[in-house]
């Protein structure tokens, strides 16, 4: 018989590997889609109102939070379970 955390160590590897395989056909896509834009666009300037950051730095500063979220939520559920854990501890056995 399983294990509940053996289940949901396979439930998540099989997420992950569908998420991959999302990704991988996602970028595959974008790369089509850039391969075909891009030399329409040479030489052209797409005109921006406001000062842009560089995409990398974009992503480095969202999962830079992300990664901050996580951990912070971690820790919060870390700390309620510590909380918890006297409703879930096992009674001593009893001396006959």
């Amino acid at each position: 018989m399983s294990t509940y955390l053996e289940l949901s160590k396979t439930a998540q590897e099989q997420i992950l590997a569908t998420i991959k395989q999302g990704q991988e056909l996602a970028l595959a896509g974008v790369e089509l889609w850039a391969s075909t834009v891009a030399p329409l666009t040479k030489g052209q300037q797409i005109p921006v109102t406001f000062e842009t950051p560089a995409p990398k730095d974009v992503v480095a500063n969202s999962f830079g939070f992300a990664e901050q979220l996580l951990a912070s939520q971690k820790k919060f559920a870390e700390q309620i379970v510590a909380a918890s854990a006297p409703v879930f501890e096992a009674p001593a056995p009893k001396k006959a």
